[in-house]
């Protein structure tokens, strides 16, 4: 299914991280070599990190899937008025520290879940993280309640705050009598759009594209591998 096959180049090195990408750390992380793929920096724990600690948003050129050279930095987002169109940051200077956070290779590893609100890609943690520990991102809302259950809170923590008394006060010293109309960002018919699924028999890195719809602004959250 449309799969980039160029890999990455060389190992990275710690002397090639952007400035930009050192100066938005968290004080919570580091960037070190990964334990899960040798040839990449990873981004490692130095504080506790509590549950449910959300980071991003994910942060990278917008193109084409066709112009993605590379699709191990990179997630799909569904526009209504662009269709689908890749976060990628492949390029270093392109991204942030988010670019750095790697696969998990099993559900034990993993103690992060990806997260779109307002087409934008977030992380949030799925357990607590000790210090020296790897963070590690998946995708597998589909088969884990908790991620499930996460999700269900963002959306009606989002549906809290768009029906507060100050969300409806702005929105109604916003409207003018005389403003053209405004088309509702996400329409019936592409809320629940979603890419086509691959068959994958494992956590391959280097075989995966971050594609998936998870979206706070979507009557229905469904997850793609």
């Amino acid at each position: 299914m449309y799969q980039n096959t160029e890999s990455v180049a060389a190992t990275e090195t710690l002397a090639e991280v952007p400035e930009h990408v050192l100066r938005g750390l968290p004080e919570e992380v580091r960037l070190l070599p990964s334990a899960v793929d040798k040839t990449r920096i990873g981004v490692w724990a130095t504080k506790p990190i509590l549950k449910g600690k959300k980071f991003g948003p994910f942060v990278g050129d917008k193109k084409k899937r066709s112009q993605v050279r590379n699709n191990v930095y990179m997630w799909e987002v569904y526009y209504p008025n662009l269709g689908w169109m890749c976060i990628d940051a492949t390029d270093p200077e392109k991204g942030n520290w988010l670019r750095y956070v790697n696969w998990a290779c099993s559900g034990e590893e993993q103690n992060l879940f990806p997260l779109e609100i307002n087409r934008a890609i977030y992380y949030k943690t799925l357990k607590p993280i000790a210090p020296g520990e790897e963070l590690l991102v998946w995708y597998n809302g589909e088969d884990n309640p908790e991620i499930a259950a996460a999700i269900e809170e963002e959306r009606a923590s989002a549906r809290s705050k768009r029906s507060s008394p100050k969300s409806r006060r702005a929105t109604v010293s916003a409207w003018h009598p005389d403003a053209p109309p405004q088309q509702p960002r996400t329409s019936p018919d592409n809320a629940e759009r979603s890419r086509p699924q691959q068959q994958l028999s494992s956590r391959d890195p280097s075989s995966k594209s971050r594609h998936f719809v998870c979206s706070m602004t979507a009557p229905e959250v469904t997850w793609n591998q």
